[in-house]
This record gives structure tokens, sequence and C-alpha cells, in this order.
């Protein structure tokens, strides 16, 4: 069976002061949200040292034009994104003993 069909729905991201290999072990695994979504985490090359992203994604193989919608009603979501981003910063930050910030 293939890959479910995916479309990014929402992105939240922060820079780690620390290369990627040293971060992406301390980045939590995929998360996958019943049928409609799957959050991902990534470590990404930066000239700062890490772009740490976390993605949703829409991988709903039935009514997939109904997760964008729906998603109008989670008030407050993207506020919540971005302070688990925040606080995943500061958690990998103090492991490794370097600076973090939040991307706007």
């Amino acid at each position: 069976m293939g890959e479910r069909p995916r479309k990014l729905l929402f992105e939240v991201s922060g820079i780690i002061a620390a290369p990627p290999e040293r971060v992406a072990p301390l980045l939590p695994e995929p998360v996958q949200g019943g049928w409609w979504y799957r959050g991902e985490h990534h470590a990404l090359p930066h000239p700062e040292g890490t772009r740490y992203a976390y993605r949703v994604y829409n991988v709903a193989q039935r009514m997939r034009w109904g997760v964008p919608l729906a998603n109008k009603l989670f008030i407050g979501y993207q506020e919540g994104m971005r302070e688990g981003m925040r606080k995943g910063l500061e958690r990998i930050g103090g492991k490794l003993g370097c600076a973090t910030r939040l991307e706007d």
C-alpha cells in the first residue's frame, strides 16, 4: 500500500544553535492523529545550526475537503502549536546547552 496523500495544514518552527545531527535524536516521533492528520518533527540545516520545524499534514483518505473546514473550529490551535514549539525549544536548548529562538 502506498503512502497516504497529504497536504500541509500548519507549520511552526524555531532555530537551535546546534547542528542537526545533535538535535534530531531529541525530537519527538511523528504523531498520527486518527484518520485526518499527521504531525512531523524535522531537524533541518540552518546557517545558525538547526531549523526545527513541526508540520501538520492532512492525511485523510476520505472527506479530505472537510479537514481544513474543521480546523477553523479549533480556535487557538495555531497559538497552542507555537507554545508547544517554545517549550520544545527550551527543552532541547537546555539539554544541549545552547541558544534557541522561535521563528515568526
